[in-house]
């Protein structure tokens, strides 16, 4: 049995990682997770269950109470593991064997991409435990790397999350990872995004791992690379410690440095308070939809005459 797990960021590109490399025959993930893109969460809910400490992550349920995510991983279980599915009265055995079983389920190769584990040194350390617990499956770690500006960009541009905020975990997540590549240098590979969109056959170690010879690369595309230096509205500067690690993954601060914007600071703040009252996360909801309804009843009253 094998098992594979993707370790990143948020908006890294994880989930068209995933999508290549689900086209190798041997990878298989969850069938049920109340998660998009077949995450999990398994190790944030484990350390939950086992009142490891996290920090709070930016839009983000994590960290999830404890007797939510126990339940949350009893319920994910059961659903993948069928009829077979015993609960465990031992939490450590709920979350060890538990991932045993998973494995089992979903050999060859067990696929898990939850782009939360990395900012958790909690959740990495059982990660690290229980690939010491299960000497019967083979683990490898992919960590998965893009560029800080175009990171925090991406948060910006889908979910209005501030980019001054979104890079402080962008740190800690790859600082994390310097610390694990330190720890299991034999069984993790280091991927740049950006050097997987040029040059697929980087991919060589992880098939190596798979006992595969390729996969589809079709999917993969640079649409996305650099595309804050087009946003004339985006003014975010990365703070100096972001810029260094950038560099220690290979960035060179050119491609991290972005022109300092006057109206950036006003302009980010009502940015991202109208999202979050447009999608019901603050006060101005109420106010918000008032304005779309008028808009919306204005707009179809023209359509209809």
């Amino acid at each position: 049995m094998k098992c594979l797990i993707v370790l990143s960021s948020k908006s890294s590109g994880s989930s068209v990682l995933q999508r290549v490399l689900a086209t190798r025959p041997q990878v298989r993930f969850v069938d049920a997770t109340r998660h998009r893109q077949y995450e999990t969460l398994f190790w944030v809910k484990a350390a939950s269950v086992l009142g490891r400490p996290q920090v709070k992550m930016l839009r983000s349920e994590v960290p999830i109470p404890r007797d939510k995510a126990r339940a949350d991983l009893v319920t994910l279980l059961a659903q993948n593991l069928g009829p077979s599915f015993r609960p465990m009265a031992s939490d450590r055995d709920l979350i060890f064997e538990g991932w045993h079983q998973l494995c089992r389920r979903y050999a060859p190769v067990f696929l898990e991409k939850s782009p939360h584990h990395l900012h958790q040194w909690s959740a990495l350390e059982l990660i690290l435990e229980c690939m010491q617990q299960l000497p019967d499956v083979e683990f490898f770690l992919i960590g998965l790397v893009r560029n800080p500006m175009d990171t925090a960009y991406s948060l910006w541009r889908r979910w209005r999350i501030i980019p001054e905020l979104s890079q402080l975990e962008w740190h800690t997540a790859y600082t994390n990872l310097q610390k694990l590549v330190a720890l299991v240098p034999d069984r993790l590979a280091v991927l740049r995004y950006e050097d997987l969109i040029a040059d697929p056959s980087i991919l060589r170690p992880v098939d190596r791992f798979l006992g595969s010879t390729g996969g589809e690369t079709k999917l993969l595309h640079g649409d996305s690379i650099a595309r804050w230096k087009q946003d004339r509205s985006y003014g975010c500067r990365l703070s100096e410690p972001v810029l260094s690690l950038g560099e220690q993954y290979g960035y060179a601060r050119a491609d991290m440095t972005g022109e300092s914007r006057v109206l950036w600071p006003a302009y980010r703040q009502a940015a991202h308070w109208f999202y979050r009252g447009m999608h019901g996360m603050g006060p101005a909801k109420p106010v918000l939809k008032a304005i779309r309804d008028g808009v919306s009843s204005r707009f179809g009253a023209r359509t209809r005459g």
